[in-house]
C-alpha cells in the first residue's frame, strides 16, 4: 500500500453527525461510495461508546482493496484490539463477503495529522452493491465499548480513506465529526490574582473540571460557597459552562487565600492560590499564562477561536499565545490565526501574542517558538513538508543560522525548547534566544535548563503546556497517548498587563516557571531581580551579597535549592526539620528514559510496594498527573498502581500501624529496592541510577504540615571569576515545582 506524501488534494468537507446518523456520497475512481456513520453524534470524555462506519459501493473492490479510518495526532482513544468482543476497545472488521477483512492499526506519519490509522483490508474481492465497514465496540450488552478521547471537542473528526486496488492512491472519501462533551464533575479549582487591592473586591474566577480535566457536564448550575475562616464571603451559581467569576470581598491587606465548596457536593473543596492584598493599587503585577500550544491549525484539536477562549475563559490565563508547527499551516491558516490573535487581545484583561513555531528537524537546530509583538507578520516556515501550496517554499528558513539570520536585528522574541524536535542549544543568538522552556505536557526537562547553563547562556527560565488538545492554561495528558504530564505555567513581573509591558517583560527575562500551580515567588540581590545582568566586583575571600528569597506556595514548601549555574550550592529541607514523624510514609519515583520529547522521555513505573512486618491502615495517591494511572489495588500487605513519569514525580502514602517495625519491598522495571523503616532518617532514604536517570525516595511525613510561606536569604560562601547564574529551585510537598530564572553576574575577584 502506497502512502501520499502530500496532503490529499480533495479532501471531503466535514459532515456532523446528528441524531446518531451521517451518510456522505463521493465520487471515486470508477464510481460512488456512500460513508455511513451509526452511533451517538455525541459522546462523554473518557466514556465508552458503540458505533460503526460503513462503506456502501456500487462498484467492485478487489483483493486486497483497504479501508482506512484515521485519527488527528492528539487522539487518545482507546487502543484497537480484535481478539476478545466482550473486552474493552474491541475492534471488528466485516464486509458482505465470506472471508472477512483483515483488521490492523498503523502510525502514518505521511498523513499527518491524522496519524493514527485502523485498516480493514478485503481477503477477498467485493463485488458492487457489498458493503465494507469496522465496527467499534462490539456488540451493546457484551461488551463495555470502545474508549472515547479524554478532552472535549466541539467536532472530533474521523477521515474515512478508501484503497480501490494496489496500484491506485488512497482517497478519503468522508469525514463525519461528532462533539465530546465534558465528563461529571471531580474537581473544584479557584483562581485568585496574585495581586489584588484592598479597596476593590477580589476577582475571584471558579471552574468545575472532570476528572479529565474539562470543562464539567453540569445538569444544572451549581452553587458554591466562599470563605475565609469559617466565615462566607460570598455564593455563587457557576453556570453550565463549568466557570464564572465573582466579586469577592477581600478585606485586610496581606497575602490571603479563598475556601471554596460546592453546596451540594462537599467533596468539591478547595483552597485558591495565594493573593497579595494590597493597602492600594499594586505596583506591579505577577500574571499568568501559556503561551506554548496549538488548536486544530497545527497538529491540535478544537478552533483556534476556542483555544483562546479556554485560555481566558476556563483556565483564568492572563496571556497566551498560539503556536502551530510551522510546516503545517496554510496560508489562509495563518491568516486566521494573525485574525483570532488580533481578536481575542484585550489589554487590561487578556493578551495574546502573535506566534509559531519554526520546527526543523533537531539535526537542523530543532523547535524554536517564534514570537512577534504585533498584529501581522511574514509566516517563514522551516518546510513546507505538510502544506500544499508550495508557491512561496522559496521563503522557507530550512536551517536554525537562517531562522537567527532572517530576524537578527528584529524585534522577535524566540524560546528554545524540548518539543517534538529538541532545541539543539549549539545554536545560540543572544538577542533572539531569550527564553528557555523547562517543563511541558512532553516532560519536566531541568535537563535542558543545566544544558544551557553549563554553556553559559543566559535564558530567562519558562514552562507551558506545548499541549495539542486546544486547552491552553489547563493541558492534561488523559491516557498519555501523545503526551505525559499536566501542562506548566509562566509566571511574568510587569508594571500592567497589556501587550506592550509583556512583550518588554519577556524580553527582559522577568519571569519564572512553575509545574502548573500559581507559586509566588521573588528572588532578588540588592535592586537586581530575577533576569538581570550584574558586574561584581568582590575582594578574594569575600563571599556574594545575600539573594533574598519569599516564597508563597500551593501547597506547604518541601525544599529549597539555591544554584549556581548548575551546581548546587545549599538546599534547605523543610521536611527534615519535624522530628516528630507520624505513621505516614510517602514512597515516591521519578526519572526519565532518555532527554527529549514524551516519547523519548516517558518512564513506566507499573509495580508494587509489600509491606512486612507491619499492616497497612490508609493509602492514598500522591503526584499522579492523570486519571489513567494511580492506585490499582491494595490491602493490608501490598499496594499495586499504574505509572508513568518523564522527569517529574509520582507515588503513594501508607498510614501503618507500625512503622518501626516495617520493612518495605518496592517492585518496577526502573528499580527494586528493599528498605527498613529504621533505615529513614529526618533526610529520607534514596535510590538514584543513572543511564537512564531514575530515582526512589521514602520518606516519613512529619505531623505538621510544613509552612506555605518562606523568606530566606543565601550566599554563596566562594564565589568564583567569571560569568554566572544564581537561581532557586522550589519543591512542594505534593510534588510541584517552581524555578526562578537567574540573575546572572560577571564576577571579578581581586
Amino acid at each position: 500500500m502506497t502512502d501520499p506524501q502530500q496532503p490529499m488534494k480533495d479532501a471531503c468537507p466535514s459532515v456532523a453527525v446528528v441524531d446518531g446518523l451521517a451518510r456522505v456520497r463521493h465520487a471515486i475512481a470508477g464510481g460512488t461510495a456512500i460513508t455511513c456513520y451509526r452511533g451517538p453524534g455525541l459522546l462523554t470524555a473518557g466514556s465508552t461508546s458503540h458505533f460503526e462506519i460503513t462503506i456502501e459501493l456500487d462498484m467492485p473492490l478487489p483483493l486486497g482493496a483497504c479501508l482506512a479510518l484515521a485519527r488527528r495526532w492528539p487522539s487518545d482513544w482507546g487502543t484497537a484490539q480484535w481478539d476478545d468482543p466482550a473486552a474493552v476497545n474491541f475492534a471488528q472488521a466485516f464486509a458482505s463477503t465470506v472471508a472477512q477483512p483483515k483488521p490492523s492499526a498503523a502510525r502514518r506519519h505521511a498523513w499527518h495529522p491524522f496519524d493514527h490509522v485502523l485498516m480493514a483490508e478485503l481477503q477477498e474481492a467485493l463485488p458492487s452493491g457489498a458493503t465494507f465497514g469496522m465496527r467499534f465496540g462490539g456488540a451493546p450488552g457484551q461488551s463495555p465499548g470502545f474508549e472515547v478521547q479524554t478532552f472535549i471537542e466541539e467536532t472530533s473528526p474521523l477521515s474515512v480513506r478508501l484503497l480501490t486496488g494496489s496500484d491506485a492512491a488512497w482517497q478519503e472519501i468522508a469525514r463525519p465529526t461528532i462533539r465530546v462533551q465534558g465528563a461529571a464533575p471531580a474537581r473544584l479549582v479557584a483562581t485568585a490574582p496574585t495581586e489584588s487591592n484592598a479597596n476593590l473586591p477580589v476577582d475571584l474566577h471558579l471552574r468545575i473540571e472532570d476528572i479529565w480535566g474539562n470543562p464539567a457536564s453540569l445538569s444544572a448550575p451549581l452553587a458554591v460557597t466562599v470563605s475565609q475562616q469559617g466565615h462566607i464571603l460570598a455564593t455563587a451559581s457557576v453556570p453550565m459552562t463549568g466557570w464564572v467569576r465573582i466579586a469577592v470581598a477581600a478585606g485586610a491587606s496581606g497575602m490571603q487565600t479563598f475556601t471554596a465548596r460546592a453546596v451540594d457536593h462537599p467533596e468539591l473543596v478547595t483552597e485558591s492560590n495565594p493573593t497579595q492584598v494590597a493597602p492600594g493599587v499594586p505596583g506591579s503585577l505577577l500574571v499568568w499564562g501559556d503561551f506554548h500550544a496549538q488548536s486544530v491549525i497545527g497538529c491540535g484539536v478544537r478552533s483556534i477561536d476556542d483555544y483562546f477562549r479556554h485560555a481566558r475563559d476556563f483556565a483564568a490565563t492572563d496571556f497566551c499565545s498560539h503556536q502551530a508547527n510551522c510546516f503545517l499551516v496554510s496560508g489562509d491558516e495563518w491568516v486566521q490565526t494573525e485574525r483570532s490573535t488580533k481578536a481575542s487581545n484585550d489589554d487590561g484583561r487578556f493578551v495574546t501574542l502573535l506566534g509559531v513555531e519554526w520546527s526543523g528537524a533537531s539535526r537542523i537546530g530543532g523547535d524554536h517558538n517564534v514570537y512577534f509583538p504585533g498584529d501581522t507578520a511574514e509566516l517563514r516556515r522551516c518546510s513546507h513538508q505538510f502544506v500544499s501550496d508550495k508557491s512561496d517554499i522559496d521563503t522557507d528558513l530550512t536551517h536554525v543560522r537562517d531562522l537567527h539570520a532572517h530576524y537578527a536585528g528584529s524585534d522577535t522574541l524566540i524560546v528554545v525548547h524540548v518539543g517534538g524536535r529538541t532545541a539543539d542549544l549549539q545554536y545560540h543568538e543572544p538577542a533572539l534566544d531569550r527564553l528557555l522552556e523547562v517543563h511541558s505536557t512532553h516532560a519536566t526537562s531541568e535537563w535542558f535548563l543545566f544544558d544551557a547553563l553549563r554553556r553559559g547562556y543566559r535564558f530567562g527560565v519558562v514552562a507551558g503546556s506545548d499541549g495539542v488538545d486546544g486547552r491552553p492554561g489547563a493541558s492534561h495528558p488523559g491516557r498519555m497517548g501523545v503526551r505525559n504530564v499536566r501542562g506548566g505555567l509562566t509566571a511574568v513581573m510587569l508594571p500592567a498587563l497589556n501587550r506592550s509591558n509583556l512583550w518588554k517583560a519577556l524580553k527582559d527575562r522577568r519571569c519564572y516557571a512553575t509545574t502548573g500551580e500559581r507559586i509566588v515567588l521573588s528572588f532578588r540581590t540588592g535592586t537586581s531581580v530575577m533576569g538581570d545582568e550584574v558586574c561584581l566586583r568582590l575582594a578574594s575571600g569575600v563571599a556574594s551579597p545575600p539573594f533574598d528569597l519569599v516564597v508563597d506556595g500551593t501547597a506547604g514548601i518541601e525544599a529549597i535549592d539555591f544554584f549556581r549555574d548548575d551546581q548546587l550550592l545549599e538546599q534547605r529541607d523543610f521536611l527534615a526539620q519535624d522530628t516528630h514523624s507520624t505513621r505516614r510514609l510517602r514512597i515516591g519515583w521519578r526519572g526519565a528514559s532518555a532527554p527529549g520529547n514524551w516519547e523519548r522521555a516517558r518512564m513506566r513505573w507499573d509495580g508494587q510496594l509489600r509491606i512486612d512486618g507491619a499492616r497497612i491502615l490508609q493509602v492514598e495517591p500522591w503526584a499522579f498527573d492523570t486519571a489513567d494511572e494511580g492506585i490499582t489495588t491494595h490491602d493490608g500487605s501490598h499496594v499495586r498502581w499504574r505509572s508513568v513519569t518523564a522527569g517529574d514525580w509520582d507515588g503513594v502514602i501508607v498510614t501503618l500501624d507500625n512503622v518501626d517495625a516495617a520493612s518495605l519491598s518496592f517492585a518496577t522495571e526502573p528499580i527494586t529496592a528493599q528498605c527498613a523503616a529504621q533505615a529513614i532518617d529526618a533526610g529520607g532514604w534514596r535510590q538514584e541510577l543513572q543511564s537512564p536517570w531514575r530515582m526512589l525516595e521514602i520518606r516519613r511525613l512529619p505531623t505538621t504540615d510544613t509552612a506555605r510561606q518562606v523568606r530566606l536569604s543565601f550566599v554563596d560562601p566562594v564565589p568564583l571569576p567569571g560569568r554566572h547564574a544564581y537561581w532557586v529551585r522550589i519543591r512542594q510537598v505534593d510534588g510541584a515545582y517552581a524555578w526562578s530564572t537567574p540573575i546572572f553576574f560577571d564576577i571579578e575577584i581581586g
